[in-house]
Parts: structure tokens; C-alpha cells; sequence
């Protein structure tokens, strides 16, 4: 029993055990399926989408990393999630638009941790600054604007990356479709949260991603269970368009989104990711390092 067990995961991940970790990495050329740490390698001690979140998912491998990026009333933009993640950082309840350029110095996003040192939100420039140019890193979008398609792409010039290390995310529809007109160089992946009560359409959301001329699809990992199957998926990826999941949080999660063939996951604890692909039997390790 326990065998057939593992040679039935073996047989569901085959695809990721075909390929060895490649020295390097540029969106869209990735050979094999990657894992992609959510707001960088973070834990009690080090605050998510910090600069010391990023540099440390760069340095312990991997391929890419995941970010999200606001444009504030006052022309800068900045790394951050939401209001909430402030909020429960520090105590501050402000909206992230609202920061101020005095804000973005001052405020401590360890300071209701008791961390012994500062972590400061960082603008667009550090975080850019920290990318290998052998990796690649997904900007989601938050806080849209007339002036961000501009603003994130002279962030890229001035870190000395080019498209092939970027790749940007929404859940805006509108915001993707936006910056992919005035800056097609720049691959996207549209972010979507498929809903339990409706049947899943894999003609729909090929022709909604081929109006914006979006690159990948990437449904929420756990809303793709209930409602895709392995034809959707293969639907998807033959009208050219990449598909992987984001919000793995649980080992059936994980396993669900690999029997799809999705080609990327996005996961908060990345570490943990990687004893769940052992467990079903995969010598799976998408990572830069060796």
C-alpha cells in the first residue's frame, strides 16, 4: 500500500523532477515548476517585504521572489501589503497612500515586536537594489496610478535590471491591462480568487487574459481545487499562456496545485513548502544555490 502510495506521487510530480535547478533565471524562460517565497523569507524576527525579508529569500536561493508595491499621494512608491500589515506591525492605523515622505523614515515596522533593531518600509529603490541580475522579481501591484507604469520602470532601469528579472502581478484587471499597453516588455501574471459557487470556464479566462494580453494566470491555490481540472489547466497553457497558483498554505494545497501542472507557486513559508515535496516523493529543489 505505502508503495503504490509513492509511485502515485511520483507519477503526479514527474514533471518536476525532470530538470535541474538552473544557475540562472529570467521570467518566462524557467524550465522547471518554482517556488516563490511571499514577501520574502520573514518570521518573528525579521518583518515581511522589508529589505532583510528579500535579501534573505535572494540568499538562500531563490529563483524569485514576491513583493508588493504602492504608489503614495506624495510621488513615492514603497514596499508594504496593506493598511493591516502596518497596523499590526506598529500600532499605526493610516492608509498606505496617505505615508508620508517623514513616515516612510520614521516608522519602525519591528516596533510592537520588541525586535532590537529598526526595519524601515522600504521605497522602490532599495528593494530594486537587492535583486540579482541573474533572479527575478514579482511586483504586485497595489495602489495604482497614472504615474506608476513610469515610476516602476525607471526603478528598474536604475537598479540596472532588466525585463527579464521583473514580473508584475495584480488583482486589478484594469491596472495589468493598463501598464501591459504602455510597457509590454514587462510580463504579467493576473491574480484571481476563482469563486466555489460557479463553474470554471477555461475559455473565459483565456479571453479575458488575451484582451490584456496577460502572460500567466494564477488563480488562488486553494480555490482551484473545488473547481479546475487538469484539462482546464492544460486549456490554458495551450492558448500560450503560463498558469500557477498563489496562497499555498497546506500540503494538500500544495499537492492539488501540482497535479495541475501549475508552473510556479507562491507560498508564505517556503522552507516548509520544500519538506512537503520530499514527503510525496519529489527531489524537488528549484533554487539557485547548490
Amino acid at each position: 500500500m505505502k508503495l503504490n502510495i509513492l509511485l502515485s506521487a511520483c507519477t503526479v510530480f514527474s514533471a518536476f523532477v525532470a530538470f535541474g535547478a538552473p544557475d540562472s533565471a529570467a521570467e518566462g524562460s524557467v524550465t522547471r515548476p518554482i517556488l516563490i517565497p511571499h514577501r520574502g523569507m520573514w518570521d518573528k524576527k525579521v518583518p515581511q517585504n522589508t529589505v532583510e525579508a528579500i535579501r534573505r529569500a535572494y540568499e538562500a536561493g531563490a529563483i524569485c521572489v514576491e513583493t508588493d508595491f504602492h504608489h503614495t499621494r506624495h510621488g513615492q512608491m514603497v514596499c508594504i501589503h496593506t493598511r493591516k500589515d502596518l497596523e499590526r506591525y506598529t500600532g499605526i492605523k493610516k492608509r498606505i497612500p496617505d505615508l508620508t515622505p517623514e513616515d516612510i523614515k520614521t516608522i519602525d515596522l519591528g516596533a510592537k515586536s520588541g525586535l532590537s533593531r529598526i526595519y524601515r518600509i522600504p521605497l522602490i529603490d532599495e528593494v530594486m537594489a537587492v535583486v540579482p541580475k541573474d533572479r527575478i522579481l514579482q511586483a504586485e501591484i497595489k495602489g495604482y496610478s497614472k504615474e506608476y507604469p513610469d515610476l516602476f520602470d525607471a526603478a528598474v532601469k536604475k537598479a540596472g535590471l532588466s525585463e527579464s528579472n521583473i514580473v508584475v502581478s495584480a488583482f486589478s484587471y484594469d491596472a495589468l491591462k493598463d501598464l501591459k499597453a504602455r510597457y509590454p516588455k514587462y510580463r504579467t501574471i493576473y491574480l484571481v480568487k476563482l469563486p466555489k459557487d460557479k463553474a470554471f470556464s477555461a475559455e473565459y479566462w483565456i479571453d479575458m487574459c488575451k484582451k490584456a494580453k496577460i502572460d500567466v494566470f494564477c488563480p488562488q491555490s486553494i480555490s482551484t481545487v473545488d473547481v479546475m481540472t487538469r484539462a482546464d489547466a492544460d486549456a490554458i497553457r495551450a492558448a500560450g499562456i503560463d498558469f500557477r497558483v498563489y496562497g499555498v498554505k497546506t500540503r494538500e494545497n500544495f499537492r492539488q496545485a501540482a497535479k495541475l501542472g501549475a508552473s510556479g507557486f507562491t507560498c508564505d513559508f517556503w522552507d516548509v513548502v520544500f519538506k512537503w515535496a520530499k514527503e510525496l516523493g519529489m527531489d524537488y529543489h528549484p533554487v539557485t544555490r547548490k
